[in-house]
């Protein structure tokens, strides 16, 4: 019924790391949602949204995303722009073209040559485990 064709080069997930179900949410480029956004499956997000982020599983922001609000997830790789908190139970991983300004709460961190952030990072176990959400948990 529609028909999208991929003219650019944005990381996708990788159908073996998956979650279980092989379910992955995309949020394409040029899309822009307002509001909280939660999902219990694999987020990769090319577009911007202005608001809460909840994802149960891996999120992968792809270099034209953006979020501008808090951000919880099990594990992330980011390339696009996060302006917020994001909180991270798992492996935080900032590309080369990310750029965060708030504060990063995560059980560990990667950062690769080129990353930007600006604000507070707390990394350790002991900072998330305070800061997962009901929604996340259920």
């Amino acid at each position: 019924m529609f028909k999208t064709t991929k003219t650019d080069t944005t990381p996708t997930i990788q159908p073996n790391s998956l979650s279980s179900t092989g379910s992955v949410c995309m949020i394409a480029k040029g899309t822009k949602i307002e509001g909280k956004f939660t999902s219990t499956e694999d987020v990769q997000i090319n577009g911007t949204i202005k608001g809460d982020v909840i994802c149960k599983r891996r999120l992968m922001m792809g270099p034209t995303g953006c979020i501008e609000g808090t951000i919880n997830t099990q594990s992330a790789t980011i390339k696009g722009y996060i302006k917020g908190t994001i909180i991270v139970q798992g492996v935080l991983h900032l590309e080369s073209t990310a750029k965060v300004d708030g504060i990063i709460m995560a059980k560990a961190l990667q950062v690769e040559s080129g990353a930007q952030y600006n604000g507070d990072c707390k990394i350790g176990e002991r900072f998330v485990k305070a800061e997962l959400p009901k929604a996340a948990v259920a």
